[in-house]
């Protein structure tokens, strides 16, 4: 603020100070071990005073709290700091509204700050209840630089509209005097020694982020009061419904309040007007308006909501879409690009652990080593690219033949590795003889010529009586009796039990094509 300006605000001598209660009261609210006697004898000096603090005890601003009958059961009721801080209001409120100003519509004030302190009273209760009072009282004083502008220049107001925005307000002053009306509120209080806490937030009351951190206690004081006055001009503005809607942001962006929240707070304001309305003898705002409000306010939440449920349905999708990538993305990474099938790094991890679970569990677990009849014979007589297609033609060919809980993964060149987690020996029989019929039928076409391929199985089960130390020996026996099937004409599968029992592990040839 201009220094010039500053002088004549402190020299102006008609601008009213505190009365002598309100002076007692302010001294008795510095005194950290002040006694309740004390206060009764100050605040009784003022019958109204007495009386409103008496209703208010027993109003909807204390509704949950037992009735007093006396003065002394109000202040233990309400609280010391509470009935200091509403006696104080009560006493500057009668003070100030000797002042007469010129510029503004006095009327149209007084709403607006009881308003304003009414709803700054319920985001402190909402956020920060253990100050409600002393908010409700910064709330009710942050406008007074206003009176106090108009009485040292009785013209300043004279070129606005008497129904002028708040804005359209701090905009002249800022632009008259390098600053708005909330740095002479600010000096005021100071001068008038309230505490700290309260001249401060009004100070900032324009420009709450600038109070200090959100989750510190002037942060949040100062952001109750400055929400309190952006509800309060928007309750009266002509557009009531977006400037409701820029208040919501305004309290999710100060004070992280959701709209659920905001709604209750405007149903908690507007329980509150009738009883501010009684207790500081003026209207606040009509009937009509206030059940406009609430139903703009709820009308707000629906809208919200419903977008919301939109911005989820929509990441919903978005998380699918990315999750379905990322599947198909660790698929490409397990899967054989010829073949279509599991590929050998996802078989050796996925074999250990089933082995250990089954070992661990005492369940069994069933493998079939399988080879492709003659693939080189393939190869020779139709080349490479046949070859691939004969190998993929067999892989799907088991692969459709499997159970859900069974993998096909591609063990070699002409190799594959069936995994038949829980199968017994009958179980993996019956499966592999399904993939060999599903084989035979398979085709694939080459110019004129059509390929029937054919496989060779050798199976083994681990069970609890027959054990395997290791992945390595569970495959060692179940190529003993692959190599089994091979010698006895291809086409078949071999289990290693049956050649275990019929003599032992066979001479492997050398020649596996």
């Amino acid at each position: 603020m201009k220094p010039d300006f500053e002088l004549r605000l402190k020299s102006q001598v008609d601008f009213p100070s505190p009365s002598k209660v309100a002076s007692d009261v302010i001294v008795l609210a510095r005194n950290p071990n002040i006694e309740i006697s004390k206060v009764a004898q100050a605040v009784s000096r003022d019958p109204a005073m007495t009386a409103k603090i008496l209703r208010i005890a027993n109003s909807a601003f204390y509704a949950q709290r037992r009735p007093s009958q006396n003065l002394r059961q109000a202040l233990v009721i309400i609280g010391l700091n509470a009935a200091l801080t509403l006696a104080l209001s009560f006493s500057l409120v009668s003070t100030l509204r000797s002042v007469q100003p010129k510029g503004i519509d006095y009327r149209r004030f007084w709403r607006r700050t009881l308003l304003a302190a009414t709803a700054s009273k319920a985001f402190s209760e909402a956020s920060f209840p253990a100050v409600s009072e002393d908010v409700f009282l910064a709330a009710l004083l942050q406008d007074v630089g206003i009176l106090a502008i108009d009485r040292t220049s009785r013209d300043f107001y004279g070129s606005l509209p008497l129904d002028a925005t708040h804005a359209a307000l701090m905009q002249h002053e800022k632009t008259q005097l390098g600053e708005d009306h909330s740095a002479a509120s600010a000096l005021l209080l100071k001068w008038w020694n309230l505490p700290g806490v309260l001249w401060q937030a009004v100070q900032h009351s324009h420009d709450p982020e600038n109070a200090g951190p959100a989750k510190s206690e002037q942060g949040r004081f100062t952001r109750c009061v400055a929400l309190g006055s952006e509800l309060a001009e928007a309750a009266l503005s002509s557009d009531r419904k977006a400037a409701l809607g820029k208040v919501s942001s305004r309290a999710r962006e100060l004070l992280e309040m959701d709209q659920e929240e905001f709604t209750e707070v405007v149903t908690r304001v507007l329980k509150l007007i009738p009883e501010a309305e009684e207790l500081y003898e003026t209207s606040i705002i009509a009937t009509e308006d206030a059940e406009n409000l609430l139903a703009q306010a709820r009308e707000l939440l629906t809208v919200r909501n419903l977008h919301t449920l939109q911005e989820v349905h929509t990441l919903q999708e978005t998380t699918n879409v990315l999750l379905s990538r990322t599947e198909q993305l660790e698929d490409a990474t397990r899967r054989d690009p010829l073949t279509g099938v599991l590929n050998r790094g996802w078989l050796d991890g996925r074999l250990t652990n089933e082995l250990i679970q089954a070992i661990k569990m005492g369940r069994p677990l069933s493998i079939a080593v399988v080879d492709v009849d003659h693939l080189k014979k393939v190869n020779d007589r139709w080349g490479q690219e046949a070859g691939d297609g004969v190998l993929h033609a067999c892989a799907q060919a088991m692969q459709n033949h499997l159970r859900d809980s069974d993998a096909v993964a591609r063990f070699a060149d002409d190799e594959f590795v069936t995994l038949l987690p829980g199968a017994n020996e009958g179980t993996a029989r019956n499966i592999c003889q399904r993939m060999l019929m599903a084989v035979r039928e398979a085709e694939y076409k080459v110019g004129g010529d059509v390929i029937r391929p054919t496989v060779s199985m050798g199976v083994v089960t681990c069970t609890p009586q027959r054990t395997f130390s290791n992945v390595g020996a569970l495959l060692e026996a179940a190529k003993d009796a692959l190599y089994a099937a091979k010698l006895r004409g291809r086409n078949r599968a071999e289990t290693y039990e049956d050649i275990a029992a019929a003599g032992g592990r066979n001479s492997r040839p050398r020649e596996s094509a």
